[in-house]
């Protein structure tokens, strides 16, 4: 038979008692005496849209590299200058790569706010990924299957995009059906 509890001067202190007790004199001791800074709250979509940012960026550079250099060569630099800037564009990737790597070990390693931003991180990578790597015709198949209301709002928002910035390519951007 097990007694009721009856708080009381003369109960067994536990160690919940022990930490209400530090608590009291020393706020910051809770976390081994670290300051507030080191409490972290997880930036969830900042890394995701970090990890995006970095992958397509990566992607983006890793499979137009002729097209770089022909803008390189239009450009009318000389050749160590070309050199120099696709050395800094392949430790870019490079940085990139180990980048990731990092936040996939700390996802597998780590646990708390560094598990829940290292995860993010690899999510927003692997959606830059497959946003980059998606064959046309998938992309096609999904505005094919968009309603009339829908194609013409698209098409109307490339025409704007055309006319906002006068540069750019509109047939690069503009969304086309095979429905005529």
């Amino acid at each position: 038979m097990t007694m009721p509890y009856r708080p009381s001067a003369f109960r067994k202190q536990d160690h919940g008692d022990f930490c209400r007790r530090v608590q009291l004199i020393d706020p910051t001791a809770q976390f081994g005496g670290l300051p507030n800074r080191y409490r972290a709250q997880p930036k969830v979509v900042t890394a995701a849209l970090l990890g995006f940012g970095a992958a397509y960026t990566a992607a983006a550079i890793g499979t137009n590299r002729d097209r770089i250099e022909a803008v390189l060569r239009q450009q009318g630099l000389t050749p160590d200058i070309h050199h120099l800037i696709l050395s800094v564009l392949t430790a870019a990737l490079a940085a990139t790569l180990v980048m990731l790597t990092v936040q996939v070990v700390r996802t597998a390693l780590t646990a708390g706010v560094g598990r829940k931003n290292g995860r993010a991180y690899v999510l927003g990578a692997a959606l830059a990924f497959a946003m980059f790597y998606t064959p046309e015709t998938i992309w096609l198949l999904g505005y094919d299957l968009l309603d009339g209301h829908s194609q013409g709002f698209l098409s109307k928002a490339g025409e704007i995009v055309g006319e906002v910035i006068p540069g750019l390519n509109i047939d690069q951007i503009r969304f086309t059906s095979s429905r005529g």
